[in-house]
């Protein structure tokens, strides 16, 4: 018993260290595949997939090397990357071009899996894997959205109306523009890119993406469909690095980098031909296309600053701050925005700017925690009673500082329904405002000095 039990305890042993052993090379050849942070990968249209660098356009070495069982690739196309079991899924025979062959291809084994086929006959130019691994996109040419369940092996006709946020049919875009792909972001969003010779489109399908039947599905418009396409020839890949940035590669064998929503910019030509055939990445990335600061304006109007901004290009931001300084170094909130994706227009108040000169900046927040800054405008106020109010929001205080010289400087302050809440004098130099008893809310305090000027500050009570 002794001798059996030692011999069991190495035969486990051994079949641990396999196993770990397997496990190890399993990993080190998908840390391979997705190693460089300049690669994205394109399929072409007899299936083969390559990387491609984003910086200089050249494509490197074919992955897939194995031979193709059964029927040879035809129109292989809408490759997504699965960055939880690294594998590529997608049409090796395009349901448009005959009997379809839907596959995985495993780059750590360079072998291929066949799977359930699709509910559509229809030629698909558009497909992804979702963030979490768990399931595939596609849509075909008719604008007809399926997802595939990679655990369950089988497919969902989601949808076969698609609606832009003002009830336009992208699945109508879809079927004009019958080129195009798609990909997912790190938050689970589905951007759709369709596209013709002459003119292409994008869109955001916001998470959490449908796994159901749906009547119709809502994706906001962010380009236009009659934006030109760039050298006449349409797009058929999309990609995300892993900062976010968009890659979108040509017919003509083109591959751009889209900076916002009017800017394209050619990286180079793909050293391979037909490559660009469609597009995928390892990364799915928290931020896509940067804030694009339209106008940025801050004007004085009856003592108050009215501060205005508008942008565009942007989708996932969380708000903006409006901030102001004295000295153009050190700068404070004055209030916050939330993000709109319905607004490109939005507006502050400063009901009590500083006297002398006061810079103005806005913070976009993205839903990531990162920033980004307008540029800086200047107001400069000048008035015999010059009063500041801090801090705002508030909980428990408020402080008022008048820096002129009167001393009976009436101060009310009103509830958002114009009900006056409390009524005192404020003097020269610091004055204090208790709050701490009023319901949280908006409240404005009015004040008016004995030359006749008048100064109004909105307080947010936490």
């Amino acid at each position: 018993m002794k001798h059996n039990s030692t011999l069991l305890k190495k035969n486990l042993s051994k079949v641990l260290a396999a196993a770990l052993l397997c496990a190890f090379c399993m990993q080190t050849s998908f840390g391979q595949v997705c190693s460089n942070p300049n690669n994205i990968f394109g399929i072409n249209g007899s299936g083969q997939i390559y990387p491609i660098n984003i910086s200089t356009a050249h494509v490197g070495s074919q992955i897939n090397t194995a031979t193709y069982g059964g029927a040879a690739a035809n129109q292989a196309n809408a490759v997504g990357f699965n960055p939880v079991n690294g594998l590529f899924y997608y049409f090796q025979v395009n349901p448009g071009a005959g009997t379809q062959v839907f596959v995985s291809y495993d780059p750590v084994h360079n072998t291929y899996a066949t799977l359930a086929s699709s509910p559509t006959s229809t030629t698909v130019h558009a497909g992804c894997v979702n963030f979490n691994g768990s399931g595939y996109y596609c849509d075909d040419v008719n604008g007809v959205l399926y997802y595939y369940n990679i655990s369950a092996n089988s497919w969902i006709t989601i949808t076969s109306s698609i609606l832009d946020q003002g009830g336009s049919s992208v699945s109508n875009t879809i079927k004009t523009q019958s080129s195009g792909d798609m990909a997912i972001d790190g938050y689970g969003n589905l951007w759709l890119l369709p596209s013709g010779n002459s003119n292409f489109s994008l869109y955001k399908i916001s998470a959490p993406l449908p796994t159901t039947p749906q009547a119709t599905v809502t994706a906001k418009q962010i380009i236009a469909p009659t934006t030109s396409t760039p050298g006449g020839s349409a797009f058929q890949g999309i990609a995300f690095n892993a900062s976010g940035q968009i890659f979108m590669a040509t017919g003509d064998n083109t591959l751009y980098e889209l900076k916002n929503t009017s800017t394209l910019v050619s990286i180079g030509t793909l050293s391979t031909a037909g490559v660009g055939n469609d597009l995928t990445s390892c990364s799915f990335p928290f931020g896509t296309l940067a804030v694009e600061w339209s106008s940025f304006t801050a004007v004085l109007e009856d003592n108050k600053v009215s501060v205005n901004w508008s942008i565009s290009g942007s989708t996932n931001l969380k708000g903006f701050y409006v901030e102001r300084s004295t000295d153009n170094k050190y700068w404070k909130d004055l209030t916050y925005v939330e993000f709109n994706q319905a607004d490109e227009n939005y507006s502050s108040l400063d009901y009590s700017p500083a006297p002398g000169t006061n810079y103005y900046r806005i913070r976009e927040e993205d839903i990531n925690g990162s920033v980004s800054y307008s540029n800086v405008k200047t107001v400069n106020l000048t008035s015999s009673t010059r009063i500041t109010v801090w801090p705002n929001p508030a909980r428990d205080m408020v402080y008022i500082q008048n820096n002129g010289t009167d001393n009976n400087t009436k101060s009310e302050l009103f509830d958002q329904f114009g009900r006056m809440i409390s009524s005192s004098v404020i003097h020269s130099g610091g004055n204090t405002l208790n709050v701490a008893s009023l319901p949280a809310g908006n409240y404005i305090l009015h004040m008016q000095a004995a030359d006749g000027t008048v100064f109004n500050d909105k307080i947010v009570k936490k």
